[in-house]
């Protein structure tokens, strides 16, 4: 209790300081009275919030999992903590949830409080707020965000959220090398995944005059901890990934100053806002290392690996994982507002940002001892490479960083126009321009750290979007109005395989109320997006061109920011408060809709004209194997729900809300590729997919007053959430024929349901013993039980071991096994809570 105590001493001497030192400030300003004034005595208004107290649990799942030594799928643990506390510490024993404590003078001119919640947890939260009347006015908050992933992940690594992760042996090459699983047996431990916040922030507002209003915010996040990443080496047969634990330890700070001007002229008022500000994100780790144990006894990452024809490594001893670079961004705002004749008012903002990115580039290759020999498969030498030596082909960069470029502008116009008391217009236009200014350079692209694959160029997307629109409203009755818009999106790209969008926006809209019995509020709108040409030809060429990329995408395949598509939302929103005849029930009915149809049609053959690789040229001929539009056919999604609740009298409440959610996804996919460089397609093979998931959401709970000093509450809520996959056969193709009918059957119905019983009761004890005891306030007894229970059963995370390994020694995937959200947690609690 110590450190509690000093917290609430602070902070009222904290409170007290400021508002005597505020007091002599303003009265320095003031003229110096002709005599000797009287010492003025300060007198305080306080009020304040504390609660505290103890928390037991029943059979709570322990805080770090089991190693996962045995050579089986099935987990150690059924149960994981992760998920639970997965924003925070829930701790058993002594807790202190919430502190307030402010003050004000007597006569409401200056005023300060501070308030806190988890306290000495680690998602601890304080916030302290001050003012003086009508021209200062300050807020600081510092707080701790936990995000917890995992306290099941297994790892055989050393060096864990450090940039290198040491294997603890090397055991050779399966097959032939020692057995995986009794290597993963000896070395495999359990680790927590998860990610520290701490963050702080300063918020400052000045308004010497009633025109005038000056701000200024800096803010400052701390991140560290670990996260899953993905990297891959040649192992055994062919390349694997591999997950491993990458260390996080970043600072993001933000400063922004404004200062704003407000006034009146001929029609009315106006207001201009400049705003300047800098953000900036630096990372302590440029990149993090992994050593391959499945590599010779005493193999290193200097370890010579020769190469011809510029394939890849069959084992590289070391993997290199590059991580996100510092940069920075600077912006600059200007909004105003201004009254205009015929009842009209323009408000404009235009906003500049530049970002900038330029941190020295990592080697190419963690294996210092690679050496690639040039023969006749070897592709020319990037630009910028030195085209001799035993040692090129992406063991040389073509710069030493990237001198990153991006610049935005924003102009966004809103006129709004009262043409009558009863019909408003809207007219808005925004223009957004993202202008990738990073330098083109040509590299020859390492592939698991071990050999050089296809040449590529780094390209920096640019954009432009423009966004208009109109709308009338017109108030019909008092309390009913109608409406309806227009509008236009147009975005224009670069590098894409569209280069340009447009969709046109339709909506109606209205709200009404009635006889205060309830309310009305509904809309529905229509969208078409349309595009020009779609020429994936031309963006692959852009990225690979020496045309040396090789079987990727299947030209046919249209990306869903891309296609055309038809959508159309819509929300049905009913309230009823004061229902005839039954005044005590009120229900808020609901319904949404949001249906994205794609015309992707995967009956529509696409043509693809050949090119020659050596020259860029067209061959005169098209694609021997039919090609087929492919993508998301369809992403529709709906929700109904009602809330009711109704009053028996005074002192005892219920209340029940359902929600039903649906989604339905369906897309055409493919196993085919085509050569980026040739345009050739390789022989058709489609299926047809369909996702689909069902939520639905109960809530009931009640609420007792037996009198002004005792109350009970009770609430119970249960999510059952169903997600079902089915594969089938498409035009005829052998996608799911056999012998590859596994493939395409329906899969296990993958199941969530979570749970939560919330109980609590409160007795406010006798306020003529708590005056006796000295105490001028409310105190509260409160008695809390909690139950959270969580299942899921997903067939393809159950199944996943953490090393495949452990029950099959070829050469497969690795996983950490990370992902367990089950739990069945019981919790009994009781707290002080005291009020003044």
């Amino acid at each position: 209790m110590e450190f509690h105590g000093r917290i609430v001493l602070t902070s009222l001497l904290s409170i007290a300081v400021a508002s005597i030192a505020l007091q002599s400030a303003r009265a320095g300003d003031k003229p110096a009275p002709a005599e000797p004034a009287a010492e003025k005595k300060l007198e305080l208004d306080t009020w304040g919030d504390i609660e505290f107290g103890g928390r037991y649990f029943k059979d709570k799942p322990k805080e770090l999992g089991s190693a996962w030594t045995t050579a089986t799928i099935n987990r150690p643990e059924a149960e994981s903590i992760a998920k639970y506390e997965e924003y925070g510490n829930v701790p058993q024993g002594f807790y202190f949830e919430r502190l307030t404590v402010g003050g004000q003078t007597k006569d409401a001119e200056y005023a300060a409080e501070l308030r806190a919640t988890d306290l000495g947890n680690n998602n601890q939260r304080y916030l302290f707020d001050w003012f003086v009347t009508g021209t200062l006015s300050g807020t600081i908050t510092w707080d701790q965000t936990p995000h917890l992933f995992s306290t099941t992940a297994q790892s055989t690594w050393n060096g864990v959220g450090t940039t290198y992760l040491a294997a603890p042996e090397k055991i050779g090459v399966p097959p032939n090398g020692e057995p995986v699983a009794a290597y993963i047996q000896r070395n495999v431990k359990t680790i927590k995944i998860g990610i520290d916040r701490d963050r702080f922030e300063a918020d400052q507002r000045w308004t010497p005059t009633p025109n005038w209003e000056f701000r200024g915010n800096y803010f400052y996040d701390r991140r560290e901890g670990t996260q899953i990443a993905g990297t891959n080496w040649g192992g055994g047969g062919g390349p694997v990934l591999v997950q491993v634990p990458r260390p996080v330890a970043d600072t993001t700070q933000n400063a922004k100053a404004s200062g704003e001007r407000s006034g009146d002229w001929a029609y009315g008022k106006y207001n201009v806002k400049i705003t300047g500000g800098i953000s900036t994100f630096d990372n302590d780790y440029k990149s993090f290392t992994v050593e391959n144990p499945f590599v010779a006894v005493g193999t290193t990452c200097a370890t010579a690996l020769t190469q011809t024809g510029g394939g890849a490594s069959a084992n590289a001893p070391c993997s290199r994982v590059s991580l996100m670079p510092s940069n920075e961004a600077y912006t600059g705002n200007m909004t105003a507002g201004i009254d205009l004749p015929f009842r009209s008012r323009f408000m404009n903002t235009v906003q500049y940002t530049t970002m900038r990115q330029n941190d020295p580039f990592q080697d190419p290759s963690v294996n210092t001892g690679l050496t690639l020999s040039q023969n006749a498969a070897t592709p020319p030498a990037p630009v910028g490479l030195p085209t001799s030596g035993a040692i090129w082909g992406g063991v040389t960069n073509a710069a030493t960083s990237l001198n990153g470029e991006v610049n935005t502008l924003l102009v966004n116009n809103v006129l709004t126009t009262r043409i009558t008391d009863d019909l408003k217009s809207t007219l808005r236009y925004r223009y957004y321009d993202n202008d990738n200014q990073t330098p083109v350079l040509r590299w020859n692209w390492i592939t698991e750290d071990g050999g050089f694959g296809a040449t590529r160029e780094n390209f920096g997307y640019s954009y432009t979007k423009q966004n208009a629109s109109g709308d009338l409203t017109y108030h019909v009755l008092k309390n009913a109005s109608v409406g309806g818009s227009v509008g236009w999106e147009r975005i224009d790209r670069d590098k894409r395989e569209v280069l340009q969008t447009d969709e046109f926006i339709g909506k109606v809209y209205g709200d009404a109320r009635w006889n205060d019995i309830g309310q009305l509020r509904a809309s529905y709108q229509y969208s078409e997006r349309r595009y020009e040409d779609y020429d994936p030809a031309s963006w692959f060429r852009t990225l690979f061109p020496t045309g040396q990329g090789g079987g990727l995408n299947n030209w046919g395949a249209r990306k869903f920011d891309l296609a055309d598509r038809d959508r159309e939302k819509a929300m049905v929103l009913f309230s009823f408060d004061n229902i005839p005849h039954v005044p005590n029930l009120s229900l808020t009915p609901s319904f949404g809709l949001r249906n994205d149809n794609y015309l992707t049609d995967p009956n529509k053959q696409v043509t693809i004209n050949l090119v020659d690789q050596t020259t860029g040229q067209p061959t005169g001929a098209t694609n021997a194997i039919p090609t087929y539009e492919l993508g998301l056919l369809k992403d529709n999604s709906w929700n109904a729900g009602i809330e009711a609740s109704y009053s028996f009298g005074p002192g005892m409440t219920v209340s029940a809300a359902y929600v039903r959610e649906e989604f339905d996804k369906d897309l055409v996919g493919t196993g085919q590729t085509t050569n980026s460089g040739t345009g050739a397609t390789a022989t058709t093979t489609r299926w047809f997919s369909n996702m689909k998931e069902d939520v639905d959401t109960f809530i009931v709970g009640t609420n007792f007053v037996f009198n002004d000093r005792f109350d009970i509450s009770a609430s119970y809520s249960i999510a059952l959430g169903k997600e079902d996959w089915k594969n089938k056969d498409f035009a005829g193709t052998t996608a799911c024929n056999a012998p590859l009918g596994n493939n395409c059957q329906p899969w296990r119905t993958v199941n969530t349901t979570l749970q939560r019983i919330d109980a609590q009761a409160r007795y406010k004890l006798d306020p003529e013993l708590i005056t006796k005891l000295g105490f001028e306030g409310d105190v509260y007894w409160k008695l809390k039980y909690s139950w959270d229970r969580s299942r899921v059963d997903n067939w393809q995370n159950d199944l996943v071991t953490p090393y495949m390994y452990l029950v099959d020694n070829t050469p497969r995937n690795i996983s950490m096994a990370s992902y367990n959200p089950n739990y069945d947690i019981h919790a009994v609690s009781t707290s002080l809570n005291i009020k003044w």
